[in-house]
């Protein structure tokens, strides 16, 4: 297992060389790494293709949908980008509201053209569905940590800002302004009413049921899956228009795209085959540490496998029982425990993460560069996080 880790970065750096080097399209460069990453990692060839398999097709099915329908819905209809400040209010809305991979998916046309928007509008969106509820990640967290939800958001609020914050310096700092003027219409309701759809759907799925049980959540939860999203977005995308042009249907430009996010979720699933991210995560489990034991315990699983959910969950159950040894089982402890979590679900953000392809498709980003500003940025942030939570912790 600790061979398995230390092959990580190996992995990483073979992709990046096999696409910029090689000119492999991105899904055969992870395709050929997991071949070799497995085989390097004493994985026999039945665990490895049954574990790409299955992220492969999850990928896809959880996220690839809505690939395709905020690719057409742009095709079809949303031409010209949103300015600065509505991007970043889209990233805060669309983190609210199931995967960060998701809600960035759908809100692919809201940065062409736009590079510094639309990496500044996916770390919003990322620092927003790690902390603040009712974002399936800070419900599950504060879940498993046995936190209030309200003492938890008014703990998050505050750190998911500064997060944001020094995602947008890292951004403006590292990308140039761009031209295109944003403009927000009345055709943005097609990305606008599934990212609502979102919301409603993570709302229903809390604990409390707060819009009801049995049939009432069966349909919140039931009309927010990816398959119903793309057609609704894809209806409205054609009833705006006001025009029928099949030939915006028929382009293949999300492809590479597609097969990158299944790629990916491919990869993580056989890193994570291999046991090494619980194995790293059981070192950073002292009681000294204090707040930077779950946010260690969520960026290791996180970094080493790639889905947040999973880190959110694996980290978070590690650390509960340790609470009262790291002198957070207070309310406000455990409020702070479930913010460290998601902090360090944040980072690090890189090429076993669907997110990751997406917001470098969406900034025309080749996967060293992107490296360098999507998963720099991730760390970042998380860091910048982390130090707010230790701050709170000392004054409360």
């Amino acid at each position: 297992m600790l061979l398995a880790s230390l092959l990580v970065p190996i992995a990483v750096a073979l992709i990046v060389l096999l696409v910029q080097r090689i000119r492999l399209p991105a899904f055969l460069a992870i395709m050929a790494t997991v071949v070799v990453y497995g085989i390097a990692a004493n994985m026999t060839f039945q665990s490895i293709g049954k574990a790409f398999g299955l992220g492969f097709t999850n990928a896809l099915e959880q996220v690839g949908l809505l690939v395709i329908a905020g690719a057409l819905a742009g095709a079809v209809l949303l031409r010209t980008p949103l300015g600065t400040g509505t991007s970043a209010v889209a990233g805060v809305l669309a983190g609210l509201g199931g995967s960060a991979a998701g809600g960035l998916a759908l809100l692919q046309p809201a940065g062409q053209d736009a590079p510094r928007r639309a990496l500044g509008m996916a770390l919003t969106l990322l620092a927003v569905a790690a902390l603040i509820a009712p974002s399936p990640l800070a419900v599950a967290a504060a879940s498993v940590m046995k936190a209030d939800l309200r003492t938890m958001l008014m703990t998050a609020v505050p750190v998911a800002f500064v997060a944001a914050a020094l995602g947008w310096w890292h951004v403006v700092r590292l990308e140039p302004a761009t031209q295109p003027p944003g403009r927000l219409t009345w055709a943005w309701l097609c990305i606008g009413i599934p990212i609502a759809l979102l919301i409603v759907q993570s709302v229903a799925q809390m604990p409390s049921e707060p819009l009801g049980k049995g049939g009432a959540r069966e349909f919140y939860t039931g009309i927010a899956k990816p398959l119903i999203l793309t057609a609704i977005a894809l209806t409205l995308a054609i009833v705006l228009a006001r025009r029928w042009e099949p030939s915006t249907l028929v382009g293949r430009s999300w492809a590479p795209l597609l097969l990158a996010v299944g790629a990916s979720g491919g990869l993580g699933r056989v890193f994570d085959e291999t046991g090494m991210a619980e194995l790293l995560a059981e070192y950073a489990l002292h009681s000294r540490y204090g707040v930077l034991t779950p946010f260690l315990a969520a960026a290791i699983v996180k970094t080493m496998q790639g889905n947040s959910l999973t880190a959110v969950l694996t980290a978070s159950g590690m650390v509960e029982p340790m609470l009262p040894a790291l002198g957070l089982d207070s309310a406000s402890g455990r409020a702070l425990a479930a913010a460290a979590v998601g902090a360090g679900s944040m980072a690090i953000c890189h090429v076993n993460d669907p997110f990751f392809w997406i917001a470098a498709s969406m900034a025309r980003l080749s996967p060293g560069r992107a490296l360098y500003v999507i998963s720099l940025g991730s760390a970042l942030m998380a860091s910048g996080a982390l130090v707010v939570i230790a701050a709170m912790r000392q004054l409360f």
